[in-house]
């Protein structure tokens, strides 16, 4: 098995991140076309690529066109107005006919619900072994790209300003987070997507560590009520949702006081590929 950790050179965040997930792997460098930046580690049975590039990590679509693996992982900045201090996972996708940050409109990546619940496990832990309080841990809903790999991508980022992103501790959590991550077997969680919600996922971030649940897209109340016009869209992108995972969906889970109509399509949806509907 072949994995890609992939971040632009370009990009604090992530380049500090990806120094200290070198060092955890012990990896040599390697000099590949396409590549600027390539580091080759094993770790528990998978050849390990971190690969650096000059591209922002929105517009990483090229990656498995140099790059192949079974899976990717994106360590990046995250950027908020708001500040907030955070570790966050999340997939990627355009879920509205708008793509400003990226990617292509109406269109989700392959999301790996098992590897992003497990590496949003692994910050949560090192974030209470370093004591970072006031550091918020969570899901974000399915937004910005790239999103036209055919294998599974996952973003692991710190946010949310200058500040965070050159932190040495956050940097070093991030790598920690994705280096346990690759060194334990995928665990057992039940593959769901969620709707419904804010930006920030915090019950779908709660239920995961209550239910096992494992989130790939979660497609946000904003979201919703966009494609409120347009019910054939919206049935359009929670089945892209359903089926643009590495595993198969078995639950789908509704956040607060939904529309009518989404719960309609949601079942409609739901009963066509015999997935469990929870409110």
């Amino acid at each position: 098995m072949r994995v890609v950790v992939a971040y632009s050179i370009n990009d604090v965040a992530g380049t500090g991140a990806a120094s200290k997930l070198v060092e955890l792997l012990r990896c040599r460098d390697e000099v590949l076309e396409g590549v600027p930046r390539a580091c080759l580690g094993s770790l528990a049975g998978r050849e390990v690529y971190v690969a650096g590039f000059y591209e922002d990590v929105l517009y990483f679509d090229f990656l498995e066109r140099v790059l192949e693996a079974d899976y990717y992982i994106v360590i990046s900045r995250h950027s908020a107005v708001s500040g907030i201090r955070s570790l966050t996972v999340h997939h990627t996708g355009n879920p509205t006919p708008r793509a400003e940050y990226g990617g292509r409109p109406l269109e989700l990546s392959v999301a790996n619900p098992p590897i992003a619940l497990a590496i949003l496990r692994a910050l949560r832990e090192l974030a209470r072994e370093k004591s970072l309080e006031g550091t918020s841990v969570t899901y974000e809903v399915t937004h910005h790209g790239p999103t036209s790999l055919s294998k599974p991508l996952t973003f692991a980022e710190i946010g949310s300003t200058l500040t965070e992103w050159s932190d040495a501790t956050l940097q070093e959590v991030l790598a920690r987070a994705v280096y346990a991550t690759l060194l334990s077997e995928e665990g057992n969680c039940i593959p769901s997507i969620g709707v419904g919600g804010g930006h920030y996922a915090q019950q779908f971030t709660e239920r995961s560590f209550n239910y096992g649940e494992c989130y790939g897209h979660i497609l946000s109340r904003h979201t919703v009520k966009e494609l409120r016009e347009n019910l054939d869209l919206f049935r359009f992108v929670v089945e892209q949702a359903v089926r643009r995972e590495s595993t198969e969906i078995k639950r789908v889970v509704l956040e607060g006081k939904n529309p009518s109509y989404v719960k309609q399509v949601v079942v409609e949806v739901s009963r066509k590929y015999g997935i469990e509907v929870v409110e």
